[in-house]
């Protein structure tokens, strides 16, 4: 019975919103959108426990597409946090001496937790300045691991160079 009553009560609590929001609102076009917008309200809000009759439950976030939002959200940051990892490792490489070396770095996005899988490096166009000091691709790939493996979201992950 709390059920039936509960779900009076929000349609009256509807209504009584409704009747004062058009008490409130000046007349014109504005009110008639408003009373558009009410009147849908109350049509969902007296069809919800329809299909808990008929034993089916009704999920509105599956019909505005509430996950799918949250999962283009996590994507994107995911992405950004990826490409501000790669940036501070270009950063800092070049602090070191180390120009133009790509970093890809391959992880699951579609997670809560960034994973990350493992990082391809590419040398092809590697600079080296007076700074870093002679051209020995060894003590470069060895350098680039060190600077890798001081990101924390990076430390252990396989680490592999194209030149």
């Amino acid at each position: 019975m709390s059920g039936i009553s509960s779900w009076l009560l929000s349609i009256a609590c509807v209504v009584m919103l409704s009747v004062l929001a058009e008490f409130v609102l000046p007349e014109g076009q504005i009110n008639k959108y408003i009373r558009v917008i009410f009147s849908f309200i109350i049509m969902l809000v007296v069809i919800m426990p329809l299909p808990k009759l008929f034993g089916k439950d009704l999920n509105l976030d599956s019909m505005l597409g509430g996950g799918q939002v949250q999962e283009n959200y996590l994507v994107q940051l995911n992405i950004d946090k990826l490409a501000a990892i790669t940036d501070a490792l270009n950063a800092q490489l070049e602090e070191e001496g180390i120009k133009n070396v790509r970093i890809s770095i391959n992880a699951d996005i579609l997670k809560d937790e960034l994973e990350v899988e493992d990082i391809f490096v590419d040398l092809c166009d590697i600079e080296y300045t007076e700074k870093f000091g002679s051209k020995d691709i060894l003590k470069a790939k060895t350098k680039i691991k060190d600077v890798i493996n001081r990101q924390a979201i990076l430390k252990g992950v396989e680490v592999r160079f194209n030149e």
